[in-house]
């Protein structure tokens, strides 16, 4: 190594970590903040094809199918381990919280289990698996503690979404007590990130180019609370919208019993702030809400909406549901399918119930059999594809201000259909939420048409295009990251299609 420069064979020495990461959105994060503990402590970050020494699995296990796909993603790590194409084989993440030794004794392959809290020694524990392979050949590498300190930083973090958004975690754990739900068991109580640390943490992100901050917590709209600040959302939204840099504000995983009248006004309020809120409401019918310790009523959830839609123009409204809790009788189905009809949420997702062990609602009687739980949610999502569509359909014709998330590859534009004459982006507009929303695919003409330029805004002595030269027409080459103007032109499925306006 010379003048602090990394030699080819420096790198054949380096331990090469394959990551494959699951689950949620506060999953991500915290697959983030490992992967930058991984490149910090001298290891080698590889891709999906690659050579490994270690492949680390950062799993979910909120519902059965989390789970499902977890185990799935596991064995076929483990096939790859004994087709000598990785070493060890970690599971990190909220299956390893959960299941911990269950997991080494369903799947002895396993090298070593990771909960939660272990998050900041992954580079130890891969250094130790690797590099004293006599010492952990037949050791209990099970590293899980009870998750219920306070919320870990998550500065510093390798980001691997689109480089002009990203997440931000407020709170961690849950103190609702759904029925249905294992969050606090993974995850423990309910408790705020420091507000200074949160703040610390966006403007690390918008010095980093991030134009949109996404809110994410078990329960957003609680923080604060639990820190003698009942105003916390509503203090913090206001503080980040004073916040130089940052374009777009969002607010995920809001509860629908917590999501106070002070806060819809600051909601409202904060130009920052989009008119958008993720609000799972998970029923309507009273007996079920009751059943599910929702802390709400229909009446109040009609008011909430209400309140939501008078005082944010524009409003967003996402929401999710679960389908076929247990007694669900036919008429309390039907009456959350009128309510989704009647209210025609822009963005909404639903999934079948799962029984998960230890909750109180596994304990209920009259569970319902699988297939009436897929003809109801069936029934429900073919409702509300016929709302996005005519939601969708209204856009056309329409000027938004989109975010430009990427550039599409060429064998994407062919898969997609479009004109491979153009160049493309996608890109989301304020209704669209990263990752769990559809997509606006925007069009620019590649060459930069002389209609699409501007003369007088380069040189007002010009008075032909052919005289700007490359250097000036620079200022008009369109990437992305960032926000621009759009046309909404059509509707593919759930998807917009649209050109960039160039002034």
């Amino acid at each position: 190594m010379q003048n602090g420069s990394t030699t080819s064979s420096d790198l054949n020495q380096l331990i090469r970590v394959n990551f494959i990461s699951l689950g949620c959105a506060k999953n991500l994060v915290d697959t983030e903040k490992m992967l930058a503990t991984l490149a910090e402590g001298g290891l080698l970050l590889v891709g999906p094809d690659d050579p490994a020494d270690v492949t680390i699995i950062n799993t979910c296990s909120f519902i059965e199918s989390a789970r499902q796909e977890a185990f799935e993603t596991i064995e076929e790590v483990i096939d790859l381990k004994q087709a000598g194409q990785t070493g060890r084989v970690v599971v990190a993440g909220c299956l390893a919280q959960q299941w911990a030794d269950k997991l080494k004794a369903r799947l002895p392959e396993i090298d070593a289990v990771v909960g939660l809290s272990g998050r900041a020694q992954i580079d130890r524990i891969v250094k130790e698996l690797v590099q004293h392979p006599e010492q952990t050949a037949n050791a209990d590498r099970v590293f899980v503690d009870s998750f219920r300190g306070p919320v870990q930083q998550d500065r510093g973090r390798l980001r691997i979404t689109d480089p002009g958004w990203a997440y931000l975690r407020v709170s961690e754990g849950c103190n609702q007590g759904c029925t249905f739900c294992t969050i606090p068991a993974i995850r423990g109580p309910f408790r705020s990130k420091d507000p200074d640390e949160i703040l610390a943490e966006a403007a690390e992100l918008i010095s980093d180019g991030v134009l949109e901050i996404n809110l994410i917590g078990q329960e957003t709209t609680g923080f604060g609370h639990d820190i003698n600040h009942p105003d916390g959302l509503a203090n913090l939204l206001t503080q980040l919208n004073e916040l130089p840099g940052l374009e777009w504000l969002r607010v995920l995983y809001a509860h629908p019993a917590s999501l106070t009248d002070p806060l819809i006004e600051t909601m409202a309020d904060c130009e920052k702030v989009l008119p958008y809120i993720d609000l799972p409401l998970q029923h309507i019918n009273d007996r079920i809400l009751k059943l599910m310790n929702r802390h709400i009523t229909r009446s109040q959830t009609e008011t909430l909406i209400q309140k939501l839609r008078d005082r944010i123009k524009n409003l967003t409204l996402r929401t999710t549901l679960i389908i076929g809790f247990p007694s669900e009788t036919d008429q309390e189905f039907q009456e959350l399918l009128d309510f989704v009809t009647s209210n025609r949420f822009e963005a909404l997702g639903a999934f079948a119930y799962s029984a998960e062990a230890g909750t109180a609602a596994a304990r209920l009687g009259n569970h319902l059999p699988d297939d009436l739980k897929q003809q109801r949610l069936d029934e429900l999502m073919l409702a509300q594809q016929q709302i996005a569509f005519e939601q969708a359909d209204a856009l056309v014709g329409q000027s938004l201000s989109c975010l430009l998330c990427r550039e599409l590859p060429d064998y994407e534009v062919d898969r997609l259909n479009l004109d491979n004459q153009l160049s493309w982006f996608a890109a989301r507009h304020p209704g669209q939420a990263p990752e769990m929303d559809s997509l606006c695919y925007l069009a620019a003409d590649s060459s930069f048409a002389s209609e699409n330029v501007n003369l007088d805004q380069i040189d007002p002595n010009l008075s032909n295009p052919d005289q700007v030269s490359p250097d000036q027409i620079q200022f008009y080459q369109i990437e992305p990251d960032q926000i621009v103007p759009a046309t909404i032109t059509s509707r593919d499925d759930y998807d917009l299609l649209g050109h960039i306006q160039i002034d």
